[in-house]
């Protein structure tokens, strides 16, 4: 198995749209979310209203599990979310996210469009995993953090 760097991660997380985010709920409740995140400087950002299940998850459990939508080229990462604040304390994270998400139809759902969109949380990844089928086997890749 070869190893993985976290920028190949971060490099890969960066391509994508769209972000599954798995959180626990109270008394173990899984809650899976189909999210828009942007990678800036090796970090992974996703905004979300405070109201939501997610965001109240994460204020009792910040680990996560993130993945991308591919079942076949697939990337996985443990870790935990950061709380950031609001994201207009992050004005360099929202503008990487207009130029990402900049078709008409997605503008209003960016937190610079919203004010309901209020929590920017960062992802601190514990591990990562990464396969491409059909050789899963043989494709596998591992990153762990050292700590």
């Amino acid at each position: 198995m070869r190893g993985l760097q976290w920028r190949e991660v971060a490099d890969r997380l960066a391509e994508a749209r769209i972000y599954w985010v798995h959180t626990t709920g109270p008394g173990g409740r899984p809650n899976a979310t189909p999210v828009w995140g942007v990678e800036l400087q090796g970090v992974l950002y996703f905004y979300t209203h405070s109201g939501t299940v997610k965001a109240r998850n994460l204020e009792q459990n910040p680990s996560v599990a993130v993945h991308l939508e591919s079942g076949s080229d697939v990337v996985l990462v443990h870790g935990r979310f950061l709380y950031m604040g609001h994201p207009s304390q992050h004005p360099d994270v929202v503008e990487v996210f207009e130029k990402k998400y900049d078709r008409p139809d997605e503008r209003p759902f960016l937190p610079s469009s919203d004010p309901m969109f209020d929590v920017l949380y960062s992802l601190d990844p514990r591990r990562a995993l990464t396969w491409t089928l059909p050789d899963s086997e043989a494709s596998v890749r591992r990153w762990s953090a050292i700590r």
